[in-house]
C-alpha cells in the first residue's frame, strides 16, 4: 500500500477517493511526523501534504448550518486559539495576521446565538493543571504530562499504557468550554442544556475524535471548514468590523490564548503554578521563556519555584516522544503536542504551499506571543471571569473538569 488507509467509520479524516493520485505523500508524512507506517492516531498532517486534495477533515459544517436554523435550539460556538492566527490565510491576509475580531463577526454573521472564546477553557485548565502538578511534585508522582492534545494520549493508550497514570486528569480547554456550556452557562441563563448546541471551532481535526469521549461538545469543526461556510454563505470576511466575544465564558488570559502554540500550555501552567506556590507573581522570565519556544521538536529547562525546582520538557511530534522516550523519567513536567508548532500547524488548518509552511507557521507563532504581550491579563488566576466561575459555581455546584478514563 502506497497511501495511509483512512477507513469509512474515522470520524476525523476522509479520502476523496477521485482526487487520490496514489503519491505516497500521506503515507510519508505519516513516518516522518509520527514514525508510523499505517496506524491513525487524527493528526492530520497528511492533509497538509496531500498535493492534490484528497485527505480532507470529515466534514460537519452542515449539521451546523441545520442547527442554526432550527429556532428550537440555543447555538453556542466557541474559538480556539489557533484559528484566529490562521482564518485570514483563505482571504489574502499576510500570514499569521490576528483577526480575532472579524472572525467573531463573521461567526455572528453566520448566524450563532453565541460567540465564547476557548481561551477560557484554556484558562480552566491551566488553573486545574496548575494544583496537579504541584499536588504531584510534592508527592513524588511525577512526570506527569499534559493532556490537551488527543492524539497524544490515544497514542499513549495504544503504545503506552504504563503511562496513562502520568497524564494529567485536567480535560482539554475544549472539553472543560463543552462541560461548562451545558452547565454554568446553561444555568446562567436559564436554558435546558438539552436545547444548547455547543459547537466547538479548532484548527485540529482529532479533536472530533475526543468529542466522541466528551459529548458536552456536540460538534466540532475546522478551520477550514468554517472557511467553506463563510464562501458558501457569501459573507465577505475582509469587510468585516471587528467584534468582541460574548461575555460569561468570555475572553480568556494571554496564558490560555497562547495554548495554541508548542510551549504554550507549559508557559501558562508554569505562571499560575509558581503564585500558587509562593503567593506572588512568577518572576519576569516565565513570560519570555525563549528556552521552550519556538518549533524545535524537543525543548527542556529548569525551572525554580524557591521551594523547589522542576524540570521540564517540551514535545511536538509523536516520532519525537519515541525518541526520547526513555528519557522522559528524568522530567516532573512534559508537554506534548502532535502537530509541529502545536495547535497552529493542525491538520484543520487552511492548506498553503508545503514549501512555505514553516514560515507560516513562525509567523502564526510569533503574533501568538505578541497578542499575549499585549493583554492586560496574562495569568489565568488573575482572570476575573474565571474567579467568578470558581467562587459562583464550580466550588458550590461542581463541575466535571477531570477524568481518569482516557
Amino acid at each position: 500500500m502506497n497511501r495511509v488507509e483512512v477507513k469509512e467509520d474515522n470520524v476525523c479524516l476522509k479520502r476523496i477517493e477521485e482526487k487520490c493520485i496514489n503519491c505516497g505523500m500521506c503515507l510519508t508524512t505519516c513516518k516522518q511526523n509520527n514514525d508510523f507506517e499505517n496506524d491513525c492516531i487524527n493528526c492530520g498532517q497528511c492533509i497538509m501534504t496531500c498535493p492534490s486534495g484528497a485527505l480532507v477533515p470529515k466534514y460537519d459544517y452542515q449539521k451546523v448550518i441545520n442547527y442554526i436554523k432550527d429556532t428550537n435550539y440555543t447555538v453556542v460556538v466557541f474559538v480556539a486559539p489557533a484559528v484566529r492566527v490562521a482564518i485570514g490565510d483563505a482571504f489574502g491576509f499576510e500570514p499569521g495576521s490576528f483577526l480575532e475580531g472579524k472572525l467573531v463577526s463573521a461567526l455572528k454573521k453566520i448566524g450563532f446565538d453565541y460567540v465564547f472564546d476557548t481561551t477560557f477553557g484554556a484558562d480552566l485548565t491551566i488553573m486545574e493543571e496548575a494544583n496537579e502538578l504541584i499536588d504531584r511534585k510534592l508527592s513524588n508522582n511525577t512526570p506527569m504530562f499534559t493532556s490537551c492534545c488527543p492524539s497524544w494520549v490515544l497514542y499513549a493508550n495504544k503504545y503506552h499504557p504504563e503511562i496513562i497514570k502520568n497524564i494529567s486528569t485536567c480535560k482539554s480547554p475544549i472539553a472543560m468550554q463543552g462541560a461548562m456550556i451545558k452547565s454554568y452557562f446553561a444555568d446562567m441563563y436559564n436554558i435546558k442544556k438539552e436545547q444548547i448546541k455547543a459547537i466547538s471551532l479548532t484548527p485540529c481535526i482529532s479533536k472530533k475524535y475526543e468529542r466522541t469521549l466528551y459529548p458536552e461538545t456536540d460538534i466540532v469543526i475546522t478551520t477550514s471548514e468554517l472557511i467553506l461556510m463563510i464562501k458558501e454563505l457569501g459573507i465577505n470576511f475582509n469587510d468585516l468590523e471587528d467584534s468582541e466575544f460574548d461575555r460569561l465564558l468570555g475572553k480568556g488570559s494571554g496564558g490560555g490564548l497562547i495554548f495554541g502554540v508548542s510551549g504554550g500550555v507549559m508557559e501558562s501552567v508554569l505562571r499560575t503554578a509558581y503564585y500558587m506556590v509562593n503567593k506572588e507573581k512568577a518572576p519576569e522570565e516565565f513570560y519570555e521563556f525563549t528556552n521552550i519556544r519556538g518549533e524545535k521538536d524537543f525543548k527542556e529547562a529548569e525551572v525554580n519555584f524557591m521551594k523547589f525546582k522542576i524540570k521540564i520538557a517540551v514535545i511536538s511530534k509523536v516520532s519525537t516522544i519515541k525518541k526520547y522516550f526513555e528519557k522522559l523519567k528524568e522530567y516532573d513536567f512534559i508537554e506534548v503536542m502532535s502537530c509541529p508548532g502545536g495547535c497552529i500547524g493542525g491538520g484543520g488548518q487552511p492548506l498553503n504551499a508545503i514549501k512555505s509552511m514553516e514560515e507560516i507557521r513562525k509567523s502564526r507563532i510569533d503574533n501568538m506571543y505578541q497578542n499575549d504581550r499585549e493583554q492586560k491579563i496574562r495569568e489565568s488566576y488573575k482572570n476575573p471571569e474565571i474567579q467568578d466561575a470558581y467562587d459562583s459555581y464550580i466550588n458550590k455546584k461542581g463541575v466535571n473538569l477531570h477524568t481518569n478514563n482516557k
